[in-house]
């Protein structure tokens, strides 16, 4: 599962990292591209973060991990708790980019303010992601896994009930919260954008494709997470928890590495814009050739004529 998951996340990172430079660019002023930028970094971080967990379970990579659980165990004592932590950034960002959305259709100035304000607002985010952390540590509620010398493997630490019933309680309470944001906002955002649309007598087929374009995305950045939630509550009871873990793996990515796919898939202006420079760096690439080729022509023309 670790090679499946390393070939299309290897990809799928690189592509995250692109995006990332590649929104700076002077064609994404609008502020809704500033979000993105966070989101794609904050998924970035996530998506490394999962792989101590990956590596702790795959029997190629556990002699490294060994040596990090000897020499600095501290790595592997908070990466339990960094996993709860970005679930809540993650799920937060979703919903300010919902809340963005909204925004933007119901006031005028609503892109003047997320652009001056964006920064704080993801401080906000990472500053409260980490109140459930800082509980579940408190109770030590999320302790690591241990390495089994006998068997060579790494081991899940046995959780007193009390406290995993609590800290089942608080990831399905802010689940629960956190989706019926996410549903709420996404659906106002299309009622409100519909109606604005019939105000203006805006009818055209562009009208109609924002439309469609925007319920598609909407429906996506609810079902991922929604899935992600369910699974979390249900897969491991329903199909056993080898399954379960590995499909966990699938949705996280998923989760993490999705939105640059989703950009290409339904944003017009990146694919206009993409378009663009990889067509220039093309014309570009092609005129080297160009050159070079002729500069070896001449090269090999003045040799005969010595010759």
């Amino acid at each position: 599962m670790e090679v499946i998951c390393l070939i299309y996340g290897i990809p799928s990172l690189l592509l995250s990292l692109f995006f990332l430079k590649f929104l700076s660019r002077a064609e994404f002023k609008y502020s809704f591209y500033r979000l993105l930028q966070c989101d794609i970094t904050l998924n970035v971080v996530c998506y490394l973060n999962g792989w101590f967990t990956r590596f702790s379970n795959w029997s190629v990579t556990i002699p490294m991990m060994l040596v990090i659980y000897e020499n600095v165990k501290v790595v592997l004592k908070f990466t339990p708790y960094f996993v709860n932590f970005f679930f809540n950034a993650q799920a937060m960002s979703v919903i300010f980019l919902s809340v963005h959305r909204l925004t933007t259709i119901l006031y005028i100035t609503a892109n003047e303010f997320w652009n001056k304000y964006y920064l704080p607002i993801y401080l906000l985010i990472l500053l409260l992601s980490s109140i459930p952390c800082i509980h579940a540590y408190s109770i030590d509620g999320l302790p690591p896994s241990t390495f089994n010398y006998a068997g060579g493997v790494f081991v899940p630490t046995p959780l007193d009930p009390v406290k995993r019933e609590l800290q089942y309680k608080i990831f399905f309470v802010l689940s629960s919260i956190f989706f019926t944001i996410i549903l709420i906002v996404n659906v106002l955002t299309i009622f409100m954008l519909v109606k604005r649309l019939k105000l203006s007598n805006n009818t055209t087929s562009q009208s109609q494709k924002l439309r469609r374009n925007l319920t598609i995305i909407t429906i996506i950045n609810s079902s991922i997470f929604f899935i992600v939630f369910l699974w979390n509550l249900f897969g491991d009871k329903t199909l056993g928890r080898e399954f379960w873990v590995a499909s966990m793996y699938i949705l996280s990515d998923a989760l993490s590495l999705s939105l640059p796919y989703i950009l290409l898939a339904f944003d017009q202006n990146v694919r206009k814009t993409l378009k663009t420079v990889t067509g220039s760096n093309a014309v570009k690439f092609a005129n080297y050739l160009g050159y070079a080729s002729s500069s070896v022509h001449h090269r090999t023309a003045s040799i005969i004529s010595v010759i």
